[in-house]
């Protein structure tokens, strides 16, 4: 059969795989947002088995055989055929390696286990989800194994999320980030000691409802397509993508106007990114977001780059104030000290930019103790408040606020907490390069002009879907390798308006 012809069977076979996932997704989507309490068995069983079915498909003998052959030929295909070969192939390496009832096995656990954590964060019961964290980790470690005996667990679940990367290139990164932020979280501690600023401009009484037309609005002048999308809530906010369908979820807080809006731009970021991928070529690794670190770029950059800038609160501030009646008398200065306020702070989802990639930190060097067998899931608690005495000089009273506080572990999404912190410096390099084409963005801002930023986002990031690893992404979009030189002086301009109000 000629090359084309096998390539053609190649993306009609992936477009069929993408379903597939998008059903599963689906099932996802309803269990974090809708789901009946009762149901959590039937769906884990659910989802395992249509897992199940997904890597069978994708392991078939016929369809790794069209893979390989495809792959012996690579020099002669375009350029796009061949990253969908190169890509294809490469994932495909890894799941044939793993066989179907461990799929199984591993995708219930999953689903069990965010079930689990939900019930054990609201009772503040470790014990609860302990045993089961434990089965999580061992079968994350038998995962490991089956894909590469050779290689450090960490590296080869880390690839998962972020491929290409390592856990000593991560640990290089992040020393050198960690080593800029413990100054800058000693200036801030020397700033809060000499005269704690008032941050309680957004604060005050917000109704639910208002809340939720409010962010709506929000998300619609960044550019999310609510024709192809959705903004719902959940206990801990996700964005997942069902085919086209992009699902966005926040949550709110009835008396703190930040805590619903910020989930809603980190969340909206990620959509933003999904609504941006090719369209022609959905389905495939062309189509298909670069990683999990280029995703947190595009949640942290509007999150925080936009969402905390005078610009982006010039433009908004009017529609709060005609929103919320708390707001009328609340000054922009005000507004902007609240939004930039900092401090060590318990909860990773609402800690500021200058400490957020310390928890961070934090998390990747537990999970790897974890995965070596360094440290046993019942220390975990023992080892987080140590951990966060050490880095950030707060402890929490209760697990709810430590070790409880994220489901990503409980979901087996054991390596994925680096790629928030690779966000961060990709976002600072991203949003740096974008200024340098565009001119200065907080002007833009103000106007309202988010799409000039994101068209730029669009032509630099998200149309090149899997063509690069991110960090020849990065690398490619702002002319520098990544580093946390740029975010650092960001934090450093941070500090430094903090200091100076």
């Amino acid at each position: 059969m000629p090359l084309q012809n096998l390539y053609e069977k190649l993306i009609a076979t992936l477009h069929f795989h993408a379903d597939l996932a998008a059903a599963l997704h689906l099932l996802e989507w309803d269990q974090e947002t809708f789901l009946p309490a009762g149901a959590l068995e039937s769906r884990a069983r659910q989802i395992g088995a249509l897992a199940g079915l997904l890597h069978e498909q994708q392991t078939a003998p016929a369809f790794l055989d069209l893979v390989d052959r495809l792959a012996s030929d690579l020099p002669q295909l375009e350029p796009g055929a061949a990253v969908d070969v190169r890509e294809t192939k490469w994932r495909l390496d890894r799941e044939r390696r793993l066989d179907a009832a461990l799929v199984r096995e591993r995708s219930a656990l999953h689903a069990e286990g965010r079930g689990v954590w939900v019930i054990a964060r609201r009772d503040n019961d470790f014990a609860a989800l302990a045993p089961l964290l434990a089965r999580i980790v061992e079968t994350e470690r038998r995962v490991a194994a089956a894909i590469d005996p050779e290689r450090d667990a960490y590296d080869v679940l880390l690839e998962e999320y972020e491929p290409g990367a390592s856990a000593a290139m991560l640990h290089g990164l992040f020393t050198s980030l960690r080593d800029g932020l413990l100054p800058l979280v000693e200036r801030l501690r020397g700033r809060l000691a000499a005269r704690r600023l008032p941050a309680t401009a957004l604060c005050g009484a917000f109704a639910l409802d208002a809340q939720r037309t409010f962010n709506r609005l929000v998300a619609e002048r960044l550019g999310f397509d609510f024709q192809r999308g959705r903004l719902d809530e959940a206990v801990h906010p996700f964005t997942m993508t069902i085919g086209t369908d992009v699902r966005l979820t926040t949550r709110y807080d009835a008396h703190d106007l930040r805590y619903g809006l910020y989930a809603t731009l980190h969340e909206a970021g990620h959509g933003l990114y999904e609504q941006g991928l090719d369209a022609s070529a959905w389905g495939t690794p062309r189509g298909t977001a670069c990683s999990l670190g280029v995703h947190e770029s595009q949640s942290r950059l509007w999150e925080n780059q936009v969402g905390r800038s005078e610009g982006f609160w010039r433009h908004l501030l009017p529609a709060a104030r005609a929103t919320f009646p708390d707001l009328r008398d609340a000054s922009f200065e005000s507004i902007v000290v609240a939004v930039n306020d900092a401090r060590p702070s318990l909860i990773r989802t609402e800690a500021d930019e200058i400490t957020y990639n310390l928890h961070i930190i934090m998390r990747f060097e537990l999970e790897r103790a974890l995965l070596r067998g360094d440290l046993g899931v019942n220390d975990l608690p023992h080892a987080w408040r140590e951990c966060m005495q050490r880095t950030l000089g707060v402890v929490p009273d209760n697990d709810r606020d430590g070790v409880l506080q994220d489901v990503h572990w409980a979901g087996g999404a054991l390596g994925y907490f680096p790629t928030y912190a690779l966000g961060s410096l990709f976002a600072a390099q991203l949003m740096s390069a974008a200024e340098a084409a565009l001119g200065p963005l907080d002007s833009l801002l103000a106007a309202g002009d988010f799409p000039v930023l994101l068209g730029w986002l669009r032509d630099h990031v998200h149309r090149c879907g899997q063509t690069y690893r991110s960090f020849d992404l990065v690398t490619a979009a702002t002319g520098t390798p990544p580093s946390p030189d740029l975010l650092l002086r960001h934090l450093e301009h941070k500090i430094a308006f903090l200091e100076s109000v």
